[in-house]
């Protein structure tokens, strides 16, 4: 209890500090501290003993020391200057009624110092206000304590740690299958997708080559014929018309052969199928090189020998053979015939009678009356380009004769 002031307040011999501290704050101490109050029970002893100290300084009397010369308990501080205590003592209080009492903490919690260096502060310290400095720190409930000694046992616990580490590892491992099976499914449909595409395509032109070849929608409406000259192109196209209605890709080539021979001036032809409905016809003529006299008039022949037409006097071009060039087996007249093929169609025009006994001595009668021996058939386009410069060069001397038969060392006379 609390003693009138002016008398002697220390306290009685058969009384230790620790029952003495409870006693004068009217609190009772705990009888005995559970594994999860240590800490409480702990922090209650050292604040009651400082109090304790404090009340005893404020009183001028020593604090008590252990039989061995040390402090009673070794949970106090030091003893500090007990005017600097006094002083601090009175300022709290004077701070205290001009701010009202400090509430008290809430039951269940645990006051603690919040700087780790507060235990060994001076005891009776205060702030700056005035209040002691260990009533400033918030009361933390006393379950944290034990769930953060919980959360450290088991942080660590290297059995926990393991399995944490095998819960994550599986957790990864379903998300790589997860992931791979998501890639391979696309991999899948892309595949699958492209063969969609490459069927579809194949059963697109499987369907258009049907219905070109079976029905009338590509059918022959149209028939052209192109390099005609000689052969009158409306006489092709009535031979032709055997195939109007019937779908392109049914149109026979030999058909097409036998409905082209009646027509000599025809040496080469190409059909070709022009989609939807045209057939083109590509003609290359026979070119007359030889005309034969007989009883009716003239028979006009091309290289091969193919009778082409009978006119009563020689076309332009096509001289008039004499000799053994008149047999067309002979190889006078395949010489003479190959030679008027390659020949320009300028020069030819200028001939009027071809003559030879042999394939090497092919000779031209020109209008002008000069003869010109032309030898075989080889290198006839260098043979015309020569005779051409050499009727240029000897027009006003009057030649009869020019030998062009070794066309790099021409004769004439």
């Amino acid at each position: 209890m609390k003693r009138p002031s002016g008398f002697d307040r220390t306290p009685e011999r058969g009384r230790s500090d620790a029952d003495a501290a409870p006693a004068e704050t009217g609190r009772s101490a705990p009888e005995e501290d559970g594994p999860d109050e240590a800490p409480r029970s702990s922090l209650l002893r050292r604040r009651l003993a400082m109090r304790a100290d404090t009340d005893r300084a404020d009183q001028g009397a020593p604090a008590p020391a252990a039989a061995n010369g040390g402090p009673a308990d070794p949970g106090l501080a030091p003893t500090v200057d007990l005017s600097d205590v006094r002083e601090a003592r009175e300022a709290a209080e004077q701070s205290r009624d001009e701010t009202g009492p400090r509430p008290a903490p809430d039951a269940g919690s645990v006051v603690v110092d919040a700087d780790p260096g507060a235990a060994d502060a001076a005891p009776g310290a205060r702030a700056d206000d005035g209040r002691d400095r260990r009533d400033l720190v918030p009361a933390v409930p006393a379950s944290r304590f034990s769930l953060a000694r919980l959360r450290s046992s088991r942080e660590s616990d290297p059995v926990r740690a393991a399995e944490r580490r095998l819960r994550d590892a599986e957790r990864q491992r379903r998300a790589q299958l997860r992931s791979e099976s998501r890639r391979f499914s696309a991999e899948s449909r892309r595949r699958r997708r492209t063969w969609l595409i490459a069927l579809a395509a194949v059963g697109a032109l499987a369907l258009f080559v049907v219905a070109g070849a079976f029905t009338p929608i590509m059918a022959v409406r149209e028939v052209q014929v192109v390099g005609a000259a000689n052969v009158n192109p409306a006489d092709v196209q009535q031979a032709l018309a055997r195939f109007d209605g019937r779908p392109l890709a049914l149109v026979d080539d030999a058909e097409v052969h036998r409905a082209l021979e009646p027509f000599p001036m025809i040496q080469h032809y190409a059909v070709e199928r022009v989609p939807p409905h045209t057939l083109l016809v590509r003609i290359e003529e026979r070119v007359p090189v030889i005309s034969v006299q007989g009883d009716a008039g003239f028979s006009v022949y091309d290289s091969a020998g193919v009778l082409l037409a009978s006119a009563e006097t020689p076309p332009a071009g096509a001289p008039v053979a004499v000799g053994a060039v008149t047999d067309f087996s002979s190889e006078a007249f395949r010489s003479a015939g190959r030679a008027l093929r390659d020949m320009p169609d300028e020069l030819r025009a200028q001939l009027v009678s071809v003559t030879a006994s042999s394939g090497q001595d092919v000779t031209f009668t020109l209008a002008s009356g000069v003869e010109v021996l032309w030898g075989d058939a080889e290198r006839t386009r260098y043979k015309a380009e020569v005779l051409a410069r050499m009727l240029v060069a000897l027009a006003d001397r009057g030649v009869t004769h020019i030998d062009v038969s070794s066309a790099d060392a021409p004769v004439f006379r």
